[in-house]
């Protein structure tokens, strides 16, 4: 009769950052989906974050990273086809998402842009441009094979 030893739960050997335990899970392993914005947010690398918890691909922790962002972006920016046409504004206005990226592109600050635009509020803007960032993020590691 052989004993085989049960597969412990998928930790890294020696995490530089707390592991959670509990939590939604990626699907068919037993890693909670916040250890991944915990690397993020420790200054880890995506690829840092699926070798040391290799039981999650890259596809679920990119879709892991899509998700939170549309939930951020949910909060400041909305899309209605009888709002400035279907184009993105900031949510409770008729401001164009693209007025602030076209502001910030030519040079002006955010406290510019705020002036010109009082319906703005400053916790939107920082929402937007936090939802923009992650955008960029989940479009480079999307953009990223796994053996490069």
């Amino acid at each position: 009769m052989t004993l085989t030893k049960s597969a412990a739960p998928s930790k890294p050997a020696e995490s530089r950052v707390p592991i959670a335990e509990s939590g939604p899970k990626f699907a068919g392993t037993d890693v909670a989906i916040e250890n991944l914005f915990r690397h993020l947010d420790g200054g880890e690398s995506l690829d840092a974050f699926l070798k040391d918890f290799p039981a999650v691909s890259r596809a679920q922790a990119v879709a892991a990273l899509r998700d939170e962002a549309r939930a951020g972006m949910g909060d400041a920016v909305h899309v209605d086809p009888r709002i400035m046409d279907g184009a993105p504004v900031f949510r409770g206005t008729r401001l164009p998402v693209k007025s602030l990226f076209d502001y910030l592109a030519d040079g002006c600050s955010l406290d510019d842009f705020l002036y010109q635009f009082p319906s703005a509020s400053r916790e939107r803007m920082t929402r937007a441009l936090e939802a923009a960032r992650q955008a960029m993020e989940i479009y480079a590691y999307e953009d990223i094979s796994p053996n490069a």
